[in-house]
């Protein structure tokens, strides 16, 4: 089975399993009589335009289907979505207002300073999807895969990785610590900087969520390694950092859904209902196929999960640099 055989029957099944989830769950929120009183604020913690926008309005638009509610979306970017964390704060917990960005804000990043708040900050209402990130390459690179990257590094003494983020930057530093490599991180402003840099031959490699599949697609570039904790959908065939012998911690970010702290039981419950049910709607799934990913909600519990266990990894590694 080539590339594209494989990502096209990936988006095939993607489409399958949505229409079945969105018929199990509609309408099966129990909410307070009354609620909500007034329009509910999604707040987005990135630009108009972006996918993260898109996630926003596009549940926005399956909850006022399903619920007869009407949502409002409010971009408050800023700081990968600290900016609207931040302003979530200081709002009134009575369910009227929801903030959706990324969980890395809520993760300690030792780049960014004192930003006045933690995750236990927040009540969590669910996640919308999970990020995949992967090392890729342009097809003509002479690598493969990650020790072939390390040998071709090791060869020309230097080589270069398009990142956007802490995240993708930590990862190619403790690559470059385990090789002991001159492997350099090159930030940029975001995805389509990164592939910009990557198909004009600036770069040696990038990290990148889905915005490099079509050119896997086409066969002008290749990728390298999954960085996150399993292999993934569309290139089932591509391994793990990890199964190829590095120990870089993997990426884990999702689209978090979260709330002022202090949510009646009731509004919490009912909240949380309506988040699955959007997650799980025909037309969320759709644009999760258009963006070559999966619709997943990882719940309240998994959410501060994932999160905490995240925090308390990159705390341990920076308090412990050997590790």
């Amino acid at each position: 089975m080539n590339k594209q055989t494989k990502i096209g029957r990936f988006l095939l099944l993607s489409t399958v399993s949505c229409l079945a989830l969105g018929a199990q769950s509609a309408l099966a929120a129990a909410c307070p009589e009354g609620f909500p009183e007034r329009p509910i604020n999604f707040y987005v913690g990135f630009a108009a335009g972006g996918g993260t926008d898109s996630i926003a309005r596009t549940l926005a638009q399956a909850i006022e289907q399903a619920q007869g509610w009407n949502i409002v979306v409010e971009n408050r970017p800023g700081a990968a979505s600290a900016v609207m964390a931040q302003s979530l704060l200081n709002m009134e917990p009575d369910g009227h207002s929801i903030g959706l960005g990324s969980s890395d804000t809520l993760v300690w990043n030792p780049t960014s300073g004192d930003l006045d708040f933690h995750y236990s900050d927040f009540l969590f209402l669910g996640s919308a999807m999970d990020s995949w990130n992967s090392f890729a390459a342009l097809s003509t690179a002479p690598f493969d895969d990650i020790a072939s990257l390390v040998e071709y590094t090791r060869e020309i003494g230097m080589a270069t990785v398009a990142v956007a983020g802490f995240n993708q930057t930590l990862v190619v530093e403790q690559l470059a610590d385990q090789y002991d490599i001159n492997l350099v991180p090159i930030p940029v402003a975001g995805s389509a900087e990164s592939m910009m840099l990557t198909l004009g031959g600036h770069v040696d490699a990038t990290i990148q969520g889905v915005a490099h599949l079509a050119e896997l697609e086409s066969g002008n570039m290749k990728q390298i390694a999954s960085v996150t904790s399993h292999r993934l959908p569309y290139q089932p065939d591509s391994p793990t950092l990890e199964e190829q012998g590095a120990t870089a911690l993997p990426i884990q970010s999702v689209t978090v859904l979260m709330a002022p702290k202090g949510l009646p039981d009731d509004v919490r419950i009912c909240l949380e209902q309506v988040v699955d049910e959007a997650v799980n709607s025909e037309i969320y799934h759709n644009l999760m196929v258009s963006f070559n990913n999966e619709a997943l909600n990882r719940g309240p519990e998994g959410v501060v999960d994932l999160i905490s266990s995240r925090d308390a990894r990159i705390r341990a590694l920076y308090d412990n640099p050997a590790n």
